[in-house]
């Protein structure tokens, strides 16, 4: 029975995996869909010092707690920090990596303000009204179903800002996993996705794959989000 640990985007929380949970564990899979500090129903655990790191550590508790091993980490748009930073403290545990729509970070302290667009990181900034929480934005690029769209924005929190100004510390080992695979959604554009899809199209330690929806692709294509996880589950091709 393959883990497969499922790691949430900016503003999301592990609620946004239902759909795709229950797919995966038709499939036989032990699924795990945490939700990080500060958000979700973890909101009000929610302060200035929340930084990738701590959700490092926070994803790094599910593995330990429930021992897993050869596990499969998925992390959406943000959450691809998060799962670099936990391979790269947990490399024996970790056997696949998928980037869902995200970020690919390859050395220490790379944020998503560092890496990603100057237009969204100004989109991010400007959209704070003081403190130190980012309010949700940019929810119609999350799905185009108004009625999933609606939902989203009931169950979004506001995201602490360090995570996006600083980035996860890494040590380099995480590049050794042996399956990664990023995965593009198309209609999500312009983003800071398609550069990271783009530089690993050619790679052969990578695989990549592309979904025709928005950026949510667990929202809007739940059962092509599982296929492709479940195939990083199985045999190299």
């Amino acid at each position: 029975m393959t883990a497969i640990v499922l790691v949430h985007g900016g503003w999301h929380g592990g609620w946004v995996w239902r759909e795709v949970e229950d797919l995966l564990r038709a499939r036989g899979h032990r699924v795990f869909s945490p939700t990080m500090t500060g958000l979700g129903e973890r909101a009000h655990l929610a302060h200035a010092d929340i930084t990738p790191d701590l959700h490092v550590d926070d994803i790094c508790g599910v593995l330990r707690a429930n021992e897993l091993t050869d596990v499969t980490l998925v992390g959406h748009s943000y959450g691809g920090f998060i799962i670099a930073g936990v391979a790269s403290r947990m490399p024996d545990r970790v056997s696949a990596l998928v980037y869902l729509d995200a970020f690919v970070p390859t050395a220490s302290g790379q944020s998503a303000f560092s890496i990603g667009t100057p237009e969204r990181a100004a989109e991010v900034r400007a959209s704070m009204t003081g403190g130190y929480l980012v309010p949700p934005s940019g929810l119609d690029r999350w799905t185009g179903d108004p009625e999933k769209r609606a939902w989203l924005a009931s169950l979004a929190t506001p995201h602490p800002i360090r995570c996006f100004s600083e980035g996860p510390t890494l040590t380099g080992v995480e590049r050794a996993i042996g399956r990664k695979m990023h995965i593009l959604c198309t209609r999500h554009s312009p983003s800071p996705f398609w550069s990271f899809h783009d530089r690993y199209a050619n790679d052969p330690d990578w695989e990549t794959a592309r979904l025709d929806c928005l950026h949510d692709a667990m929202i809007e294509l739940p059962e092509a989000t599982a296929d492709l996880i479940h195939h990083m589950t199985g045999p190299v091709p």
